[in-house]
């Protein structure tokens, strides 16, 4: 199978391929919609998988709406000020379980260097969990999302 990996800046990032990313973040249903595009033409470095023209897979490095940032903060007592936030982390179905997404967020942390990154996963969601672990992620803190009432762990490339 030819897949071909991109990892590029917001403004390096044809509007094409932003588009099939929104749809793809869109449609795994893991996240809200409002500000996929926003949130995509602001981020720091965004990575995807592209077969035959489609995008496939996807994930970003993403500067966190300040208000969300700090949500977390106050239910966790972490301090993310400086933090990039990964994620709208999505694979098409029919391209599971064929390594692409740990290959984008392997692809997204070496990009980053240097950077502090978190993420937030749910804890009943084992693949994230397993690619997160796999690129040196670890747990920080847990907190219950008061609006889906799912238990979130937050993860970071800070080990301290």
């Amino acid at each position: 199978m030819d897949i071909r990996y991109g990892f590029t800046r917001p403004d390096e990032t044809l509007e094409t391929v932003l588009d099939q990313i929104c749809d793809l973040v869109a449609q795994s249903g893991g996240v809200g919609t409002s500000w996929i595009k926003e949130n995509l033409q602001k981020a720091f470095l965004i990575g995807y998988a592209i077969h035959e023209d489609r995008v496939v897979g996807t994930s970003t490095h993403k500067y966190p709406k300040e208000r969300y940032r700090k949500k977390i903060e106050t239910q966790t007592g972490l301090d993310l000020s400086g933090y990039l936030e990964r994620g709208y982390t999505a694979v098409d179905p029919e391209f599971r379980n064929k390594g692409i997404g740990l290959k984008i967020i392997q692809g997204l942390m070496e990009r980053s260097s240097g950077q502090k990154i978190y993420v937030t996963i749910h804890m009943d969601n084992p693949w994230p969990l397993q690619m997160t672990h796999r690129v040196g992620m670890v747990l920080k803190a847990r907190f219950i999302n008061d609006r889906t009432e799912h238990e979130l762990g937050v993860f970071t490339n800070v080990v301290q």
